[in-house]
């Protein structure tokens, strides 16, 4: 009789796979403005300031916001946590990270406790 072979199931496969929909997202949204950015448009533009102005805007659609940015390396940190199966557990005090925290913010590094903590400043 042969046995059928282990397969080892990722208990944090849902949450990997939001992850990665999220990233996309993120990443498909920023090309959709790279995009609408080229396809700008220059006027014929020759007072220097006005060229400025335009450059500087087509930069801004072309950016990636602030916020934007820190969720894309907030969620390449959760898939090295994935990675290194620390995924789920605080990055700061070492406790699990409860499920329904998990599924609304799948990228978050903190327990609800430390996350508080971290918004009021009082995180280091």
């Amino acid at each position: 009789m042969v046995k059928a072979a282990k397969v080892k199931t990722n208990p944090f496969e849902p949450f990997v796979e939001a992850l990665r929909k999220k990233q996309t997202e993120l990443l498909d949204s920023y090309a959709r403005d790279k995009e609408a950015g080229n396809q700008q448009p220059d006027d014929g533009i020759q007072d220097l300031a006005d060229k400025a102005a335009s450059a500087y805007s087509k930069e801004l659609n072309f950016s990636l916001s602030d916020g934007e940015r820190q969720l894309l390396m907030l969620i390449d940190e959760a898939f090295v946590r994935v990675k290194d199966e620390t995924y789920g557990t605080c990055t700061n005090c070492g406790t699990v990270i409860g499920e329904k925290r998990l599924q609304a913010v799948p990228w978050t590094p903190f327990c609800i406790d430390c996350q508080e903590l971290q918004e009021k400043g009082m995180l280091q």
